[in-house]
């Protein structure tokens, strides 16, 4: 990403105008239903975080309309009820869970001071830390990821108050990495407790392209925009899958079948969002991808693909 000015995206004009088009029809397909509304209601602000176990368990956060966190624990089939982890966020969250059998999660928020705090779940004492912060100044969600095995800890990144991309470990400190970023950044997860193969990051830019920060160094993603924070995860294999929210408030998905491979393309999803998508994988057998956002209705919602298919599967979270 350029710090010295923007880049034009090259999108070609006819699929500018079938974006429009399908966008108008779509409509009609907002992520809506008869279930229950997510309770506590989510605040219409807030991006979901979401982190999965080794043992097909997932974790959904986000912020309540009182500005406090909540917890959801779940698995393929339901969900458990409501944790308020309490605080008072202006943004976040994200999370991940490092480890198998006694895996660890940390939650990261960014407080109404604007700096980034965190909870820490210890699996084998059963409970959560106190709040600890992290300082620094956030503008947004915060984005974390991990490399190394087991007893690797979390890495985080936030829009700095400059907008650029900062980046600390637990241990600190803060470095600044540039760029000029248009909303939060996003990092690869954590799957099934397992690290990613890389340090990866992906950033929305000022011409509302997504780049990828990797190596020292921005490349820009081909076609697409967005005006939110992308989501990104890695397969076991090594295949990438990129989501955003489209301009027209779809979700959309890029994919890469190895890091030295070129993008396959933009395609279109399905569903309306009303925020920044967050994305993660359940790696038993079918392996699945899970895509999380605030529907049209304001609502959460999970959508879930089994991968090597095109169907994506759509339900609230109640």
């Amino acid at each position: 990403m350029s710090t010295h000015g923007s880049v034009t995206p090259r999108i070609p004009r006819r699929r500018v105008a079938v974006t429009l088009l399908a966008a108008g029809a779509l409509l009609a397909t907002v992520l809506t239903g008869t279930a229950q509304a997510t309770t506590p209601r989510p605040d219409p602000g807030t991006t979901p975080g979401v982190s999965t176990t080794a043992f097909g368990g997932i974790s959904a956060f986000f912020k309540a309309q009182t500005g406090q966190l909540i917890h959801r624990r779940g698995t393929a089939a339901a969900w458990d009820p409501a944790e308020n982890l309490g605080g008072r966020l202006n943004g976040g969250p994200t999370a991940i869970t490092i480890g198998s059998e006694f895996a660890d999660t940390w939650v990261f928020v960014t407080g109404t001071d604007n700096g980034v705090w965190y909870r820490e779940f210890s699996d084998g004492l059963g409970e959560w830390s106190a709040w600890i912060t992290l300082r620094g100044w956030g503008a947004g969600n915060p984005a974390t990821t991990c490399v190394g095995g087991v007893s690797a800890t979390p890495i985080v990144y936030v829009a700095g108050k400059d907008r650029a991309l900062w980046r600390r470990t637990l241990a600190g400190p803060w470095r600044r990495l540039g760029g000029v970023l248009l909303a939060a950044p996003s990092a690869l997860p954590a799957v099934a407790g397992g690290c990613p193969s890389r340090e990866d990051v992906f950033v929305t830019g000022t011409d509302r392209g997504i780049w990828e920060y990797r190596s020292g160094a921005f490349r820009r993603v081909p076609g697409g925009q967005t005006r939110d924070a992308p989501a990104a995860v890695e397969h076991p294999g090594g295949r990438t899958d990129l989501f955003v929210r489209g301009l027209d408030d779809v979700l959309w998905m890029n994919t890469r079948s190895s890091v030295t491979a070129a993008w396959a393309g933009w395609r279109r999803v399905n569903g309306v969002l009303s925020s920044a998508p967050a994305a993660n994988l359940f790696p038993q057998s079918p392996l699945t991808g899970v895509v999380l956002a605030l529907g049209a209705d304001l609502n959460l919602w999970q959508g879930r693909n089994v991968v090597g298919t095109s169907t994506w599967r759509w339900s609230q979270v109640p």
